[in-house]
Order: C-alpha cells, then sequence, then structure tokens
C-alpha cells in the first residue's frame, strides 16, 4: 500500500484493513469485490488426511478451538478489535472497527465449509490443470468434525450463552 500512495504503482489489490486505510489516503476503488458476491474461497484450514486420521483427538481439540474463536469474534466485538489492532500494527482504532464491522458477516456461527466456492477455485484451477474441472469439491474436505460439534449441542450452546 505505501507504493501506492507514494505514487511508486498505479493499482494493487488489498484487503481491509489496508483497503480502509487507502481509501482515508484518497485512493478509489476500480472494484469492490463485495459488490459482486463473489463466492470465492480465500481461507481456510488444512491438514493432511493422514494427520486427521492419525490424530483425531488433537484435530477435534483444534477445530472446537477455531469455533470457539469464531464465536468470541461474532460477539465480543471490543476484544476482536483490541486484538486486530496488537497483531495487525494498526494504530487508528477507527479502521480496526471498520474492518471489524466488514468482515463480521463473512464469520457463520457454524464454519461449514462453502462447497460452492471451492467449485469456483477449481474452476480457475482448471485453465491448468485441467482435472480440476471434474473434480468434486467435496472429495478435499473433512468437515465431520464441524458436524460433531453441531450434532453435538456445542456450538448452539456458546450462541445460548
Amino acid at each position: 500500500m505505501a507504493k501506492l500512495i507514494s505514487c511508486e504503482c498505479d493499482a494493487v489489490v488489498i484487503t481491509p484493513p489496508e483497503a480502509l486505510e487507502a481509501k482515508r489516503e484518497g485512493c478509489h476503488f476500480l472494484v469492490d469485490f463485495a459488490e459482486f458476491g463473489l463466492n470465492f474461497a480465500l481461507g481456510g484450514i488444512a491438514a493432511r488426511r493422514g494427520y486427521i486420521q492419525e490424530q483425531p483427538a488433537i484435530t477435534r481439540q483444534f477445530v472446537r478451538a477455531y469455533v470457539e474463536g469464531m464465536h468470541c469474534y461474532r460477539t465480543d466485538r471490543d476484544f476482536t478489535v483490541q486484538v486486530q489492532q496488537e497483531y495487525s500494527g494498526l494504530r487508528d482504532r477507527s479502521i480496526a472497527e471498520e474492518t471489524y464491522e466488514i468482515t463480521r458477516p463473512g464469520m457463520p456461527e457454524i464454519p461449514y465449509p462453502v462447497f460452492s466456492a471451492l467449485g469456483t477455485v477449481l474452476q480457475v484451477m482448471s485453465r491448468q490443470l485441467p482435472e480440476a474441472a471434474t473434480a468434486d469439491p467435496r472429495q478435499f474436505v473433512d468437515d465431520s468434525f464441524i458436524r460433531e460439534l453441531e450434532e453435538s449441542g456445542f456450538i448452539s450452546s456458546l450462541y445460548r450463552g
């Protein structure tokens, strides 16, 4: 972003919080992808299938902690903003607050994989890897740990207080 603001480059692809800082510095958005409702996987949790099979208890604990972290993100705005500031080096609290408001809707209560988004990724990959065009996104995902937490009532208990 520094290169953009100093006019050393003409355009960049950025996300919050950098996008908010750029806007405040007078930069204009050419495209705001949020307006298009694109369904594209930008992140996730990855583990080797063998590790999941060999260490199901650790995997389960990790997924549980992840779900608890998402609950905290969704329900404790002040703490989340403070953590964003601390770990991203944001000095301006208002940017951290705006980042929270923009990103919170993308944090579901139950973080099931979005298979249609993975399908989009596979379509893009198929340009260089033709077999990706016919791949089933479900073959790459194990959502059993999330399903287990939902079916046990753990996730709903977090949101009941």
